[in-house]
């Protein structure tokens, strides 16, 4: 099904799959930048579908002691990253909607994997645009993003 819907967007929009591509490459340079810069926890949210090389691959290419984060507000993105992810510690699925931080934040599986007391790199890739509002005349940060920002400082206050 997944294959057929993408045969038909590549048939009807043939540069959709440069977009994909550049995308997931954005991804890994991502990845590579802020654990090269010493960066060693990443929440990734609306990971999607778990696609080879994954967030914590990339970043265990670079250091392996990066722990990784997941969270998708799909079923069937959740059960397939519990089955294919490695749980060693360093690595944790969430079940959870973008648009509530908090949650987020407060959910055990990510306070078993985070240490807000730590750096934390947010990956928000490809998925603001999935965000209800839009962002502020002015190009100021989507709200969503700026919702991260705070729930990311209050969670240091709490929990710091």
């Amino acid at each position: 099904m997944d294959r057929e819907a993408g045969d038909a967007l590549a048939a009807a929009a043939p540069e959709a799959r440069i977009g994909v591509r550049a995308n997931r490459a954005f991804l890994q340079r991502a990845v590579r930048y802020v654990v090269g810069s010493g960066v060693r926890q990443i929440l990734d949210i609306g990971t999607g579908l778990p696609t080879s090389p994954n967030v914590h691959e990339t970043a265990h290419e670079v250091a392996p002691d990066v722990r990784v984060a997941y969270v998708d507000n799909d079923p069937i993105v959740n059960t397939h990253a519990n089955a294919l992810l490695s749980h060693s510690g360093e690595t944790g699925v969430v079940l959870a909607d973008l648009r509530d931080p908090r949650a987020i934040v407060d959910h055990p599986e990510v306070r078993r994997v985070i240490d807000f007391d730590q750096p934390v790199a947010l990956l928000l890739v490809a998925v603001l645009h999935f965000s209800p509002t839009r962002s502020s005349p002015g190009g100021s940060s989507p709200p969503c993003a700026r919702r991260y920002r705070r729930e990311l400082s209050r969670a240091l206050a709490r929990h710091g």
